[in-house]
């Protein structure tokens, strides 16, 4: 795949279009980007703007930005606030996740390589709006397929727009827009692309994943209570708080609703570029620097048992 002889900025203005492709009326670009404190920053920009895709790659050319894959239907960053969408993505880290995708059909309606090396973004436009719990199943069985990432499988991931660059390394390094078909695909025909059996792996997987925390009680806790108690903070309206791994005057850490989404900050990248989160085990973990492999792990989870007045039998 060779990089379309696209215009400044015109790969922007095609990424923007795929996502809001069916957009309810007064829907916004969900827009991030990093400050010089390292935290995040963040805007809502009107789709039907037409100075949007100039706005965004002007920020992206002196700063790391990005853009929600899910539309938002007012200036908030609840999960709540996310639009039905007729998209879904993977986000291929690994040369076998690219090789993956170069053989996948149907083929993606746009491809982006987001400046790391063996590393893009793979977009399918649909033929109808899907709910968002119905993109993340998409999403999670496309990563299973793809071996891509499936922590971008959330509907509210973030991730670089094209005409940007990416300030991970030094020099910058463009994101491009390396293949874009303008197709649509109905849902089913993505579904049905991906093997039974690895789909009912991916289910059972989830479904002992599930099981593990139904009879782990630190892993009921919902993630704004765990936060309060281990951080010392209340996550606001919005669902974050300012983030205690990093300078961050700009609150970053976004604490979500159950204890499977768990919590995300994207003003703390890790070494791989990819935010900081995890769940209740993950947070202590940081918090206390005790590793949560190994035989230390039962040191955490006394610790946490402790604290939230857990008794095991």
């Amino acid at each position: 795949m060779n990089a379309l002889p696209l215009t400044p900025s015109a790969g922007a203005e095609l990424y923007l279009q795929m996502l809001s492709v069916d957009a309810p009326a007064g829907a916004l670009l969900d827009v991030r980007y990093r400050t010089k404190g390292h935290g995040l920053a963040r805007i809502f920009i009107d789709t039907k703007a037409p100075e949007a895709a100039s706005v965004i790659t002007k920020i992206g050319r002196e700063t790391d930005v990005y853009v929600g894959c899910a539309m938002r239907v007012r200036r908030r960053g609840t999960r709540k606030d996310l639009a039905p969408t007729a998209l879904l993505w993977a986000d291929c880290d690994t040369p076998r996740s690219l090789a993956a995708l170069t053989t996948f059909q149907p083929r993606p309606t746009m491809i982006v390589a987001s400046g790391s090396s063996q590393h893009a973004h793979a977009y399918w436009t649909l033929t109808q709006q899907i709910p968002v719990e119905g993109l993340q199943q998409a999403n999670r069985r496309l990563a299973n397929f793809l071996g891509a990432d499936q922590r971008c499988a959330d509907a509210a991931r973030v991730l670089r727009p094209p005409d940007t660059l990416n300030f991970k390394h030094t020099p910058p390094r463009a994101v491009e827009l390396i293949d874009y078909t303008g197709e649509r695909h109905d849902p089913e025909d993505i579904l049905a692309a991906l093997p039974a059996a690895l789909l009912k792996q991916a289910d059972d997987r989830r479904s002992q994943l599930r099981k593990a925390r139904r009879e782990d009680p630190l892993q009921e806790i919902k993630p704004t209570h765990y936060v309060r108690l281990l951080i010392g903070d209340t996550p606001g309206h919005d669902g974050k708080i300012a983030c205690p791994f990093h300078d961050d005057h700009t609150p970053s850490l976004h604490v979500y609703d159950t204890p499977e989404q768990g919590w995300t900050c994207y003003g703390c990248p890790t070494a791989d570029g990819k935010p900081l989160g995890g769940d209740i085990y993950t947070l202590a973990s940081l918090l206390w620097q005790i590793p949560t492999h190994g035989p230390t792990f039962r040191e955490l989870r006394a610790r946490l048992d402790d604290v939230f007045r857990i008794r095991r039998d």
